[in-house]
């Protein structure tokens, strides 16, 4: 069993990232600690008079092949990991000449903040780390004798003896480096041969405890990606940090948006999207932005209450104001003016995130833990290509709303269905039914609220489904709620008889072969 306490005699420092360094090698120092070190932080410390013994003397070795070679050596790596309380390696090492190494303060090439910049490959290549995460994973392994310094922060917890309690907790932060730096390099490696399976970096290395989780008991965190920048990563312009819902639905209403944007034409450029509880109670394209709101608002008022409301250009005074005595959580928009900063600060609690818009391009994966591991796909991006008549009548010649409808719809939760209409301003999606077992649910959902909202003829509307009809009760309903063209992927075992009563009622279908599930 390890002691509790060892008194630090001897060191190696080799780091990067050379802050704080002065004041912990005079603190060495001043300790009496004999210091070795190499290369480039041996001159910083010579610089600082901090006298070290040259890593050459100590491998026997010069260093070489353009720093590439430093202190991989049987001597540094056998003064790391001899076990000091087994009478066996003490010989060994007396016998080998190896004295032992009692703290490794090391930190890593930057390749984090190298690959960051977009380097060329021969670049990145170089910023790979050999030696440094030998000598920390050796120190780790042997914490029982060995502290093992990863961080400058760190620094503070070195002082002449250290603490078995210190030495493991260091331990284990050293290990998670080398684990998220070895991540990082399986990332771009993926990158560069286009693996369609991804390393998931998840280190509590610069994840930020939330205040809690979706309920209060709940303890939470969010963690960042070392190479995608987003919400996770985004501090509000205004107000306090996000909460943990705040977060999803902030990311709900970022994605939707984005998606609806895709189809913005010059007449309806402006795309707003209005989210609670992970899922949008409006959405809407229209002429600008304040518009856009509108019809977007006005697809569930009562809903909107407590909202995440994303836009995809600038908001303005005229939005602000609007927004003025309206309950929102979060706003999201690629930029805000001056005016409307000046008008949003009266809300003390509102929070702001300013970030590009969603374009339907983000790489990153889509997790989900369940028990004993996560289940992880790409994320549900594009437009469906393919619009396809089956019905004898035909579907409306401008299918623009139609394509609203679906990259609106596929933001629902399953089952779902939405019900979009045209206006002489843009489109909106005017009634919606969602996360039921069954789809017939969700229709009469989505009917009843399209009527609450003051839409009682549905004859101009149209009708998408995430998934296909299994049976044509649906088109039964369509059809006693005056329901003309209906738009879904098709590919039930009952499809045929489904066109047959689309068919009989003179409903237009079109079927888009890709299904849009969101659990």
């Amino acid at each position: 069993m390890p002691t509790d306490s060892i008194k630090i005699k001897r060191a190696l420092i080799s780091v990067s990232d050379k802050s704080g360094l002065e004041a912990l090698g005079k603190k060495l120092h001043a300790a009496s600690v004999e210091i070795i070190s190499s290369g480039g932080t041996a001159k910083a410390l010579n610089g600082y008079d901090i006298p070290v013994i040259p890593i050459e003397q100590v491998t026997g070795s010069p260093e070489c092949f353009g720093g590439r070679v430093k202190t991989l050596s049987y001597q540094v790596a056998g003064a790391l990991l001899f076990r000091r309380d087994n009478t066996e390696d003490v010989k060994q090492a007396e016998e080998l000449g190896i004295a032992p190494i009692d703290l490794l303060v090391c930190n890593l090439y930057p390749f984090e903040a190298v690959a960051k910049n977009n380097p060329a490959w021969q670049e990145l290549i170089e910023n790979i780390d050999i030696g440094g995460p030998t000598l920390i994973r050796s120190a780790a392994k042997n914490h029982a004798a060995v502290a093992v310094v990863t961080d400058p922060a760190q620094y503070d917890m070195i002082e002449s003896e250290t603490t078995f309690s210190t030495r493991e907790q260091l331990a284990l932060a050293a290990f998670r480096h080398t684990a998220r730096y070895d991540g990082m390099i399986a990332q771009k490696f993926e990158e560069k041969c286009g693996a369609t399976e991804r390393t998931i970096v998840l280190s509590p290395q610069g994840a930020k405890l939330l205040r809690y989780g979706e309920n209060p008991h709940q303890k939470s965190w969010v963690y960042t990606d070392p190479f995608q920048s987003g919400i996770a990563s985004t501090e509000p312009v205004q107000g306090k940090p996000l909460s943990y819902n705040n977060l999803l639905d902030a990311d709900a209403a970022w994605r939707s948006c984005g998606d609806a944007a895709t189809c913005a034409t010059e007449a309806f450029p402006a795309a707003v999207s209005v989210i609670k509880h992970l899922t949008p109670c409006g959405i809407a394209l229209a002429k600008t932005q304040l518009e856009a709101l509108e019809r977007a608002w006005a697809g569930d008022p009562v809903s909107a209450f407590g909202s995440i409301l994303c836009f995809n250009a600038e908001v303005d005074e005229k939005i602000a104001e609007w927004l003025g005595d309206k309950f929102v959580e979060v706003i999201l928009a690629p930029s805000f003016s001056e005016k409307a900063l000046a008008t949003f600060a009266k809300k003390k609690n509102l929070r702001l995130l300013a970030l590009p818009a969603f374009t339907g391009t983000y790489a990153a994966p889509m997790i989900k833990s369940i028990s004993g591991g996560f289940v992880v796909q790409q994320e549900d991006t594009g437009a469906d290509a393919d619009f396809n008549a089956v019905t004898s009548a035909k579907f409306p010649a401008n299918d623009s709303l139609a394509r609203f409808g679906v990259m609106a719809c596929k933001h629902l939760k399953s089952n779902a269905i939405g019900l979009f209409a045209a206006h002489d301003n843009g489109y909106s999606m005017i009634g919606a039914g969602m996360g039921n077992p069954n789809r017939l649910v969700s229709i009469k959902q989505a009917v009843e609220k399209a009527h609450e909202n003051g839409y009682k003829d549905l004859s101009a509307a149209v009708l998408v489904s995430d998934a296909f009809f299994p049976f044509p009760d649906n088109i039964d309903i369509a059809k006693a709620s005056g329901i003309r063209a209906i738009v879904q992927p098709g590919g039930s075992v009952k499809d045929q008889d489904v066109i047959n009563a689309a068919n009989d009622a003179g409903i237009a279908m079109v079927f888009t072969g890709r299904r849009h599930f969101r659990h």
